[in-house]
């Protein structure tokens, strides 16, 4: 037939030269100095060759390189089983799913019919399938040595009848083993794992075929021990029987020899045949044991508890079968061994979920180290051997028995058919050993059922629960716990709970399951789980989360991934107490971490690659932004203004959104600018504003670059957010807009484009929200072309005399905040103290100019105004006659100027006098530097000396102002100032010739009011000169200052009194001189002789 003949064929690459068999690993090498052209007489290859039933098993031995082995051996004996029995053993050893033992594969032996040629062309260019293909033909070498003894059985090993010995070659000649003559003998093979049959013979390596020298396989080594029982014994019955149990029964029958064409038979042992170089015995079985490793423990009485906890269910990978898998030894415990563990521990092995333990406590005493399986005559110089689930054995042999980690055995050599028993008293089990080692059952064993229950319902216990090379942190509520809550009222959910809550939206199971991405068109919707599964979801965490790697306010993601948050994973924030952060080891008590709104309640269980924290309370998914401000008190204001806006259906439902929250102080600040916004007419500005404050995106603090980083808001513009030191820090985040917006630039040194001098800075960062974050801050940015003028300002204080005056005076463009023309600047008498946009050197008039268009009106930047508005209240008192002012134009147009203040200096008046203008950054929604003694010029200053208004603190944060230079207690000389708000930035067209912008704000004796650059502050000099200008803006006072007038008393008085004591002192003067002049005259007599000279 063919097989046999090219197996002839190969035989011709084998050296002629003899090597002994050995323990040790043979290269494919050591073949290659084997001459090609040696012969062999009769062997063990051309036995089987001569057999019609070993087919199969020689198909094998080509596809495991097993030929040349067989005949480098120089003493051997093969047990052969026949075609029949490996088709028998195949079906019943054939995997569903993956492989047996290394090899054996769904296939069953038809894969391994296949040339090892044809198997190499369906993997070719893959290193990955070509590595594996080898893995497998190695464990089918293993699995086949477990026929092979590396000695020669003599036919009285075989057979009780005297007359067998004449058959057999010479003990010298064979190099057989002596041997006891016992009916039952102990006999060394090896068994390695089975996979798969090729259909043609094998194509030999180039070179010297491969010469193994010992097992390397998965599942044992060395060769694993069976029992022999001889032909014409009780035990072994007329042929003899190979591989029968430690009681020396069943076992499988020597073949009956039919179908073999070789002549040296002997009666009763027909289906044993001798070569040069060994005996082929040939078996109607593939040397299955009389019984399982399972059913070994099932019937040896010291092993009746382990048997128990067989019964309850088959033992989980990495555990192999032990009912079906072959060549394991198996250390199991005895009975009293179990007493080690408490009654919670054996509840739980005893329970419905408890295989797992099992396991884990009788995984360390099974061996699979890829070599063989350990008999006890195997271990005489001792061994130290690696067990399926961890740890190392250290054996030795003494006193016919055996020494397993120091402790000796209480039964030895069980041998089983697929392996070997030995009883030991105590639990093979590392000292680290954690019973409550996989998710699921650390969570059963920690009474938390109920959750598990859940995970169950939800059909996540696959993915968290059960054995995965994934490590998951499972943040897990007790059933006290969730029965805590029950007793407190609170909402657990249950089904029924999650069909009202899917009838209460209006979804149906199909909606309910997956949910459209709201705010995105045409957006390919992202899958949610169900509201169970993302509660639960919320509770696991990817990665091993240990103690140690958890630091105090880190957001950590969760299983949780929502299209609200654009299928991004929910994070969760972690707490760290100051005691722990203090010890900085990886040991925690209760209450020292926590988990969102829950305490950990001691220290983490250790599930494998998972890690457990059993959590005081159930965690619950970030609620909507609306739902997370509310619970803010310092965010009320953010909230009112949204529904104002009728803006709160899109802040709860944009997906991937962060929010800029300004405070309640920070919308305070705003003044009248804010009043303004909640008013029905600044709707728009206000929507534009609290859109301009969410970022297109999720931004955790952790996610901010040091620097300077650019998002986009939803609004539409950019918004810089810098950091300033290390990123654990929320607070040290400041938000700002840009200096750049669409069609304008700020120019040099980079203002922001709103005009702020200060950015705004994140007080607290990171509360999380079902569609993002929100970061709380202390100011609020507002977009640079949202434009708070003087009207509105005024619109928003609620005072209507000023801006109704103003515009009877023709001042209407103060308040628009345009540039006026040269009409209007004539009209108004400010010609040479205000420019007009359309002036020009050959007309100052103005005269037959058109107004200048509304587009172009609110590009130019110079100059802004403060207007002084008293209330309403104050204009209705008694001592200001407003008909008076109403009938004299200008008076009231005297009147208002001396109530406008330009934000920078205007005119004739720049720079004049000994003060010095100095650039001062007014205080958050102040349009003027308010500080005591300063002093600022209006545009009554340019017409009168009593122009400028003096600023006086009060104490306690408020100021008063009045006339500078009038006298103290005229009428209208001091006000105190209430509300007030800042307007919007003026910008500069690109296109328009440079104005001058130097900012003056204030007079301080000289001194120029320094910036801190940590406050956000910007240089001195030259503030807004790169293309805007501040938009003024609006102080109520409580009085209206009337333009001071001084008396002629005032105005003369003191020079005619001082000129009318000058005279009296020049008339007592001449009377004093003309008294003493004739005093003297009177009083001198001429001397002696006098005369007579």
């Amino acid at each position: 037939m063919r097989p046999p003949l090219l197996l002839l064929g190969l035989l011709r690459l084998v050296s002629a030269s003899q090597l002994p068999f050995t323990h040790d690993a043979a290269q494919p090498e050591a073949a290659a100095s084997l001459p090609a052209s040696a012969a062999f007489a009769e062997s063990l290859v051309s036995l089987l060759s001569a057999s019609s039933e070993h087919g199969t098993f020689l198909h094998l031995l080509q596809r495991a390189k097993a030929v040349p082995m067989l005949a480098h051996m120089a003493g051997g004996t093969v047990f052969a089983p026949t075609d029949a029995a490996w088709a028998d053993w195949a079906a019943r050893h054939r995997p569903a799913l993956g492989l047996w033992a290394g090899w054996l594969g769904p296939g069953g032996l038809d894969e391994w019919l296949m040339s090892e040629d044809d198997v190499r062309a369906r993997g070719e260019g893959d290193d990955e399938a070509a590595q594996m293909m080898d893995n497998q033909n190695w464990a089918l070498r293993q699995h086949l040595l477990y026929h092979m003894l590396n000695y020669t059985l003599a036919p009285r090993d075989l057979y009780v009848h005297p007359a067998a010995a004449s058959f057999a070659p010479s003990d010298a000649e064979s190099g057989l083993k002596p041997k006891p003559r016992r009916n039952v003998s102990i006999e060394t093979t090896l068994l390695y794992p089975l996979a798969a049959e090729p259909a043609l013979p094998p194509t030999p390596p180039p070179g010297p075929p491969w010469l193994p020298c010992g097992g390397h396989g998965l599942l044992g080594g060395h060769g694993q021990r069976m029992r022999l029982a001889r032909a014409g014994s009780d035990e072994g019955g007329a042929r003899g029987k190979v591989g029968v149990d430690w009681k020396g029964a069943d076992g499988v029958a020597v073949w009956n020899g039919q179908g073999w064409n070789v002549t040296n038979a002997t009666e009763g042992m027909e289906g044993t045949r001798w070569a040069r170089n060994g005996v082929v015995v040939g078996i109607d079985g593939v040397l299955d044991p009389p019984g399982s490793v399972e059913d070994v423990i099932r019937t040896t009485p010291e092993l009746a508890y382990l048997a128990r906890l067989l019964d309850a269910d088959a033992l989980p990978r990495p555990i192999p079968s032990l009912a079906d898998s072959s060549n394991l030894t198996v250390f199991a415990p005895a009975d009293a061994a179990w007493d080690s563990l408490d009654d919670i521990e054996k509840h739980y092995l005893e329970g419905g979920y408890g295989a797992e333990g099992v396991a884990r406590i009788v995984g360390p005493g099974i061996i699979e180290d890829k070599r063989r399986v350990w008999w006890s005559d195997e271990l005489g110089d001792g061994a130290n051997l690696s067990t399926v689930v961890s740890g190392n054995l250290s054996i030795t042999a003494a006193d016919g028995g055996l020494v397993v980690n120091g402790t000796p055995a209480e039964v030895i050599d069980i041998f089983a058919s697929n392996g070997v028993v030995h009883v030991v008293p105590n639990l093979l089990v590392p000292p680290d050993f954690a019973l409550l080692n996989s998710v699921e059952k650390v969570l059963l064993s920690v009474n938390a059922t109920r959750f598990v229950s859940l995970l169950q319902s939800a059909n996540l216990s696959g993915t968290y629960l059960a054995g995965s090379d994934r490590a998951y942190t499972i943040l897990a509520p007790t059933d006290d716990v969730i029965d805590s809550l029950e007793r407190r009222g609170a909402a657990w959910p249950t089904a029924q709970f999650w069909r009202d809550w899917s009838a209460w939206l209006g979804l149906g199971a199909d909606e309910l399951s997956a949910v459209a991405t709201p705010g995105l068109d045409n957006a390919k919707p992202i899958p949610d789980a169900s509201p169970l599964a993302a509660l639960l979801q919320y509770h696991i965490l990817p990665g091993k989360l240990a103690p140690v790697d958890i630091k105090d306010g880190m957001l950590v993601g969760t299983e949780l991934r929502t299209s609200a948050l654009g299928g991004a994973r929910q994070r969760l924030r972690v707490d760290v107490s100051q005691r722990l952060g203090a010890r900085g080891d990886s040991q925690v008590a209760k209450g020292e971490i926590r988990f969102g709104d829950a305490s950990i309640m001691g220290p983490p269980l250790v599930s494998g690659k998972s890690i457990i924290y059993l959590v005081s309370s159930l965690l619950s998914p970030p609620l909507d932004v609306l739902q997370t401000a509310v619970s803010n008190l310092e965010l009320s204001t953010y909230v009112a203004a949204v529904y104002a806006a009728d803006l709160d259906r899109a802040v709860k439902r944009s997906p991937a959104t962060t929010y800029l929250m300004p405070i309640n102080a920070a919308f305070a600040s705003l003044g009248l600018g804010m009043k303004y916004l909640l008013l029905p007419e600044g709707k728009d500005e206000l929507r534009r504003v609290l859109r301009y404050h969410a970022l297109d995106g999720v931004v955790y603090a952790a996610d901010v670059e040091e620097g300077k980083n650019v998002f986009k808001s939803v609004e539409g513009g950019d918004v810089v957010v810098e950091r300033r030191g290390k990123r654990s820090n929320a607070t040290r985040l400041w938000a700002r807009s840009p200096t750049k917006w669409p069609g304008h630039d700020s120019g040099e040194p980079g203002l922001p484009a709103n005009g702020e001098l200060r950015p705004a800075q994140v007080t607290h960062g990171d509360a999380l929200t079902e569609t993002g974050a929100v970061h709380t801050l202390n100011r609020v940015v507002l977009p640079a072309d949202v434009h708070l003028s003087v009207a509105k300002l005024i619109r928003g204080s609620k005072q209507t005399t000023m801006a109704e005056l103003m515009v009877r005076a023709g001042l209407g463009w103060i308040l628009d905040g345009r540039e006026p023309s040269a009409q209007e600047v004539a009209r108004a008498g400010l010609g040479g103290a205000v420019r007009a946009y359309d002036d020009d050197d050959n007309d100052d008039s103005g005269a037959g100019k058109a107004p200048m268009p509304p587009e172009k009106a609110g590009s130019l930047a110079f100059p802004a105004y403060t207007v002084l508005v008293p209330t309403d209240k104050a204009f209705a008192r008694a001592d200001v006659n407003l008909t008076a002012y109403l009938d004299d134009p200008d008076r009231l147009l005297a009147l208002l100027k001396l109530h406008i203040v330009p934000t920078q200096p205007v005119g004739a008046r720049a720079g004049a006098g000994a003060g010095s203008w100095t650039a001062l950054p007014p205080e958050d929604g102040m349009p003027l530097a308010l500080t005591d003694d300063a002093v600022f010029a209006t545009l009554l200053s340019a017409s009168s000396k009593y122009g400028d208004i003096a600023v006086r603190s009060t104490g306690d944060a408020g100021y008063i102002l009045g006339v500078r230079n009038a006298r103290a207690g005229s009428s209208g000389d001091a006000a105190r100032t209430g509300a007030a708000g800042r307007a919007g930035v003026r910008w500069r067209h690109p296109t328009e010739a440079d104005l001058d912008t130097s900012l003056g704000a204030a007079r301080h004796g000289g001194k120029s009011a320094n910036r801190d650059d940590d406050a956000g502050g910007a240089p001195d000099a030259e503030l807004w000169s790169g293309g805007m200008t501040l938009g003024g803006g609006v102080i109520v006072i409580d009085t209206v200052l009337v333009p001071y007038e001084p008396s002629w008393l005032s105005t003369w008085g003191p020079l005619v009194i001082i000129a009318s004591a000058a005279l009296v002192l020049v008339l007592i003067a001449a009377a004093s001189w003309g008294w003493w002049y004739t005093t003297r005259s009177k009083e001198y007599a001429p001397l002696e002789g006098e005369d007579d000279e």
